[in-house]
């Protein structure tokens, strides 16, 4: 099965954090807990730094920065964040009165310990968001959420 891939930003050479969703963690299992992590390496090119992290991320932490991000995109205002549990990844979009979007985030490569990376990505509107939010969806839509919340 071929990988999904979530691009926040605009990719290539312009700054962007890039989640790749490989599978399922525990792919025997179907409760809440267990069934729902995702094997999910985060990349993140940002100026002259560029990060690699082997994420671990849940589907309805994707799940809800998608509909946060719809709420942003259908009123025009707001913010939408991505949080994991285990704190591989913060990262906020954020909707400007110009209609701009700013990003800001970090990303640990081993929860609890020291090293992060912090950063912004400026240069992006609300024409942005109906891409991401395809991309999210096309996740959910490979791994649902499994079990009872």
């Amino acid at each position: 099965m071929e990988h999904a891939e979530i691009v926040i930003g605009r990719g290539g050479n312009f700054d962007h954090v890039l989640i790749r969703v490989l599978g399922r963690m525990h792919p025997g299992c179907t409760d809440f807990w267990d069934g729902n992590w995702l094997i999910s390496p985060i990349h993140v090119q940002v100026g002259g730094f560029a990060a690699e992290v082997d994420a671990g991320l849940r589907i309805e932490e994707l799940r809800d920065f998608r509909v946060a991000l719809e709420r942003v995109y259908a009123e025009v205002k707001g913010s939408a964040t991505l949080s994991s549990l285990e704190h591989w990844i913060e990262l906020t979009v954020e909707f400007r009165p110009t209609g701009a979007l700013s990003i800001a985030g970090t990303v640990t490569d081993h929860p609890g310990m020291r090293n992060t990376l912090h950063f912004e990505i400026d240069n992006l509107d609300q024409t942005d968001i109906p891409e991401l939010v395809g991309a999210l969806v096309a996740v959910e839509k490979r791994f649902p959420v499994l079990g009872c919340e």
